[in-house]
């Protein structure tokens, strides 16, 4: 699981781009796919794939899931506001 707190994301546009660059962290993966976003009880929900174009077989895909739970100037800069779980 990957964390984002408020104090990464302030001065930042979309936070998707600060998503894509710690997924492109992890080890191994070329590709970022996005396959869905929709929003669930007020939580911004979007899936993505990963794909190491290096590897054949089933290792080379993983599903990800990114919750964006919103921010405003408030919120406190140690708040996770984002949580992306890889699989």
């Amino acid at each position: 699981m990957i964390n984002i707190t408020a104090a990464e994301l302030r001065g930042i546009i979309d936070y998707m781009d600060v998503v894509t660059e710690k997924l492109y962290d992890v080890d191994g993966w070329t590709d970022i796919e996005r396959v869905n976003r929709s929003e669930m009880g007020g939580v911004e929900v979007t899936e993505l794939r990963l794909y190491n174009r290096y590897v054949d077989g089933d290792d080379d895909v993983q599903n990800v899931f990114v919750r964006y739970y919103g921010m405003n100037d408030e919120t406190p800069d140690n708040k996770i506001v984002v949580e992306v779980e890889v699989e």
